[in-house]
């Protein structure tokens, strides 16, 4: 009976031309999520909320209306993303200037990059993101990106810039890096894409070394113990994590460094902790988790691209985004890059990121039932 029903799911899932292999990856990445949110806020939430499930409570509330976001957008036709993109692009500078009005936006730690809607606060520059390459993906489509690329790098410094008035450095970054990146792989010039690199250089220069704190972080990467109580607390907190861990872990429950001793443990350095507790064993596993998925999603993309070149656009930006948003956080946790408030994908506890990450599944799988119906549709006028 067992074995009937696992054929049932396999078959109803492959005749909508789902990838298996790419939904069991998110399923394991969500489940791991789960129990780590779970495992590194026990002890936090118990002595800040007097209660232990706070987080965990949270996370899977977040996991069950990101499966409702899922199963919306997932029935949203991919065509409404192409004929309403230049709305996309308005709503990614009109929602990112949102936060700026008074009694709207919410100020934590000095940056101003919330809104607050009573249940949770919802992260604009996420979404802003996210609008930002649904417009691009249409743009690229209907015009030449190279007779029209000065246009485009106007319409990402507009946004990035406002990005970066809400003290959001980060977003700003991983927009950018995208872009250049998705630029890169779409064929712009070269020459081209020089001239984009050459304007932004000197003002991202100016973000960073305008901004002592933006100098202090600099320096902590380059030298942690130049200032271990202060800006190279995090890199130390973390390598001693990592480094405690060692090959099996320290077993679940048990990290040292959740007990108040790595800040944001359950969200820019859950993997920190992930390392501590299951080993190197575990994260190497992790990683061959991501890489399942993203080489999954690139497959796709190369398939796509033989059908429809706006849906292949899309898969490259979403990819893109979640690859190097994962990219940023192990190299943040390791040392390799400066901090940056940046979870891991669907592991990592907040509720906008998450919700953005089915967001994002919930538009993949929608392209690729759309690619199986027009397989079939292909396949039947052939047989005629």
């Amino acid at each position: 009976m067992l074995v009937n029903r696992i054929r049932n799911i396999i078959e109803f899932f492959d005749s909508r031309g789902l990838d298996l292999l790419f939904l069991a990856c998110v399923t394991s990445l969500i489940l791991i999520g789960l129990i780590m949110v779970a495992s590194s806020t026990v002890d936090f939430a118990a002595a800040k909320f007097s209660n232990p499930l706070f987080f965990l409570k949270k996370h899977f509330i977040f996991i069950i209306l990101g499966l409702l976001v899922l199963s919306i957008v997932a029935r949203i036709k991919v065509k409404f993303y192409y004929d309403y993109g230049q709305y996309f692009l308005l709503l990614a500078i009109i929602l990112s200037l949102l936060v700026h009005i008074p009694g709207l936006g919410t100020t934590i730690n000095g940056a101003t990059r919330w809104i607050d809607l009573g249940f949770f606060t919802l992260q604009i520059s996420e979404i802003s993101r996210l609008f930002f390459f649904l417009w691009l993906s249409g743009y690229i489509t209907r015009n030449d990106f190279d007779k029209n690329y000065l246009k485009v790098f106007v319409f990402l410094s507009i946004l990035m810039l406002v990005i970066v008035s809400q003290r959001d450095f980060g977003s700003m970054i991983l927009l950018f890096l995208a872009f250049i990146t998705f630029s890169f792989l779409s064929n712009l010039r070269i020459m081209n894409l020089i001239k984009i690199l050459s304007i932004s250089v000197l003002p991202i220069f100016l973000l960073i070394f305008l901004y002592p704190y933006r100098v202090q972080r600099l320096l902590a990467f380059i030298d942690p113990w130049s200032d271990p109580q202060g800006s190279g607390y995090q890199i130390i907190a973390s390598q001693i994590a990592l480094s405690s861990g060692g090959l099996f872990g320290q077993g679940l429950g048990s990290s040292t460094q959740k007990l108040f001793y790595l800040p944001e443990q359950y969200n820019d350095f859950i993997l920190a902790i992930i390392g501590e507790e299951l080993g190197f064993i575990f994260l190497v596993i992790l990683l061959v988790l991501y890489f399942l998925f993203f080489s999954r999603i690139f497959i796709f993309y190369n398939k796509t691209s033989k059908i429809s070149q706006f849906s292949s656009n899309i898969i490259l930006s979403i990819v893109l985004l979640m690859f190097i948003q994962t990219m940023i956080h192990i190299l943040v946790n390791i040392g390799l890059f400066p901090t940056k408030g940046m979870g891991l994908p669907f592991i990592s506890y907040g509720g906008t990121n998450l919700l953005l990450m089915f967001t994002y599944i919930g538009i993949l799988i929608r392209i690729q039932i759309e690619n199986k119906q027009i397989f079939s549709q292909a396949v039947l006028k052939n047989q005629k």
